[in-house]
């Protein structure tokens, strides 16, 4: 038994870097897998060989995530952040969970500091937009929204949602061109139907609103039925 131990005592001492590598491995495909419990332990160990190791903190704040421990999660992605600030992704993680726990501010600043590390993250940029339009700042996320559109102008999602904050600023006219370019890029698009029908009306065209609304309704929104009993019968 004592010649195991000192074996293994060995084996951790010389074998430090290819111990550490292992157990990172065996977490990242037990993550692949969702065994996040797994994973947790198997970083975690990972992370006892070598206490600087950015991805294995990441890594184990991605099981943890998986799990709903957001707290420490957050506290994971913040470590990983310390060992390694020029790496976007443990900034959009935590920021998604800022988001997720009401710390929007948090959320908008590690959004801000993903898409500086990563200019041409529409994704980031998108996620930033939704965060503002959370706390109204629907300036901020219109532009955000521009952005996204300038990086992929086929990023559906961005049109809708300019259009609802232009909604928002009381720019319907702008809101129905978003809505209508949404629509043209997926014509099975449930909730751009759903929101210009809702634009269409503020504007005083009530045969097109109602016509959009039940089009929603055929694609599976449920709410445009709600809608039509106000608007359109």
């Amino acid at each position: 038994m004592k010649i195991l131990l000192l074996l293994f005592c060995f084996t951790a001492v010389t074998g430090y870097s290819q111990s550490a590598d292992d157990f990172f491995k065996t977490g990242t495909a037990k993550l692949k897998a969702k065994d996040f419990k797994g994973a947790v332990t198997d970083f975690t160990v990972a992370i006892k060989f070598n206490a600087k190791d950015d991805k294995a903190y990441y890594g184990r704040g991605l099981a943890k995530d998986s799990l709903r421990n957001y707290r420490e999660a957050v506290e994971d992605y913040t470590r990983a952040i310390t060992l390694n600030a020029d790496v976007a992704a443990p900034y959009k993680s935590r920021a998604f969970l800022r988001d997720v726990l009401k710390d929007y501010i948090g959320a908008i600043e590690d959004y801000t500091d993903a898409v500086n590390i990563n200019p041409k993250d529409a994704d980031g940029f998108i996620s930033r937009g939704r965060v503002k339009d959370k706390i109204k700042d629907y300036i901020g996320a219109m532009t955000d929204y521009t952005r996204v559109i300038k990086i992929d102008s086929g990023y559906v999602s961005a049109y809708l949602n300019r259009g609802n904050t232009r909604n928002h600023l009381k720019d319907h006219t702008g809101a129905l061109a978003d809505y209508n370019k949404a629509i043209e890029m997926d014509v099975n698009y449930a909730s751009a139907y759903f929101n210009r029908g809702l634009t269409e009306i503020a504007l005083k065209q009530k045969s097109d609103g109602c016509a959009d609304l039940e089009k929603a309704v055929a694609l599976g929104y449920e709410k445009a039925g709600e809608v039509i009993k106000k608007y359109c019968k």
